[in-house]
């Protein structure tokens, strides 16, 4: 067969491949990784607002939920103690900063006394016994809670034995400093706050219901309102912050009967017991 000169016959020309694609997913492998994704957000979102708690504690009332009718936020946690409420409640009265102390993880009073109040000394350890001087709260009262009142709780309500309620507004860094010596001071700054549009309003409720067989479930609840909105996208890590030392806050409240007398003080972990 004759082929014109300077021409390529048609079979004789190379043939290109097809540019290799990304292997293909198949709808059913989509549809796994959605649902893997839904659940565990769903999970997340759970713990971020709940731990420790039945349906009836988390969507039930609890005192305080009066102060903040409707919150951004709220957040339960609860475990069971192995003893009496009026044993309880002593460690509840003395809560605050330079009294009994948060009975927080280390790391947390590390991170609030950098990052919040700016100091480098270390954060007053919490009460290991009860306090004598701190045995008295009431409604008014203002409740430290960082150096020299850098920022500080309100209290709001007082059940003695069953309730006590705080209540704080302050900047989410740098807290809200007082001059405990002018009682005028912590409504004009709270003003400030609120006119200058970045703040966290927030209820703190430490509830005790009895239970038969000399237990008591101790239940904290937190509420809260911010601005500015955007703060929302905060709210998912920091329950999820507050789930991982909240349930540890609440083990450290409590002491057992061998501590109030005197003797070697009972792990909380053989006292307390957490349930959903």
């Amino acid at each position: 067969m004759m082929y014109r000169i300077g021409r390529r016959p048609r079979s004789l020309a190379p043939r290109r491949r097809p540019a290799a694609g990304p292997p293909a997913v198949s709808a059913a492998a989509v549809a796994c990784w959605a649902l893997a994704g839904w659940a565990l957000a769903g999970a997340a979102r759970r713990v971020s607002v709940r731990t420790g708690v039945c349906d009836e504690e988390a969507l039930g009332p609890l005192p305080g939920d009066e102060f903040i009718a409707r919150p951004m936020v709220e957040w339960t946690r609860g475990v069971t103690v192995h003893t009496a409420a009026e044993r309880v409640w002593p460690w509840l009265a003395q809560m605050g900063y330079g009294r009994g102390g948060w009975y927080t993880p280390q790391w947390v009073d590390l991170f609030a006394n950098r990052w919040v109040f700016g100091v480098r000394r270390p954060f007053p350890a919490s009460a290991s016994r009860l306090l004598p001087d701190y045995q008295h709260v009431a409604v008014g009262d203002l409740i430290c809670d960082g150096p020299d009142y850098a920022s500080y709780f309100r209290v709001m309500r007082i059940d003695p034995q069953h309730a006590v309620v705080y209540r704080s507004i302050r900047h989410p860094r740098r807290g809200s400093p007082i001059d405990i010596t002018d009682p005028a001071s912590p409504q004009r700054v709270e003003q400030q706050l609120r006119e200058a549009g970045t703040y966290a309003d927030f209820t703190w409720a430490l509830v005790l219901n009895e239970l038969p067989g000399q237990r008591t479930r101790l239940l904290v609840r937190t509420r809260a309102n911010y601005s500015p909105r955007a703060f929302r996208f905060l709210t998912l890590p920091l329950g999820l912050v507050d789930a991982t030392y909240g349930v540890a806050q609440l083990r450290a409240i409590a002491r057992g009967r061998a501590a109030e007398l005197g003797r070697q003080p009972v792990g909380l972990a053989g006292m307390m017991s957490q349930h959903e």
